[in-house]
């Protein structure tokens, strides 16, 4: 019995070179995206007394699997339009998801739900 392997080269895929701000934003997107999400399921596990979901995606009252699906599914959209983004459109993409977990967290804060991860 013969073998034959036949090797070929590969492209090369592209080197995604990030800043060091790029970094930071994508970071504290991060952090703010898994503390929104902490909010939310403690609330979910709570069985939404006198609380509901703004998010229009999720309905008034998702479910922790729900919850877990959808952080995922966000992180991995803002990183990957952030990385197909052209270097200088970067910062400003990773800068406005921050900015919109910021604001969610701070509302959600300010209805008396603790900081959570």
């Amino acid at each position: 019995m013969r073998l034959t392997v036949l090797n070929t080269a590969r492209p090369a895929l592209p080197r995604l070179s990030w800043t060091q701000t790029d970094l930071a934003l994508a970071s504290a997107f991060t952090m703010a995206l898994l503390v929104d999400a902490g909010q939310t399921r403690w609330l979910a596990k709570g069985g939404w007394h006198e609380f509901r979901e703004t998010n229009p995606i999720l309905g008034p009252r998702p479910t922790v699997g729900q919850l877990n699906t959808y952080t995922a599914v966000c992180g991995l959209a803002v990183f990957g339009a952030a990385a197909a983004a052209p270097a200088r459109v970067r910062p400003w993409l990773l800068a406005a998801a921050l900015a919109v977990e910021s604001f969610t967290i701070a509302g959600t804060t300010r209805q008396g739900i603790a900081i959570r991860f």
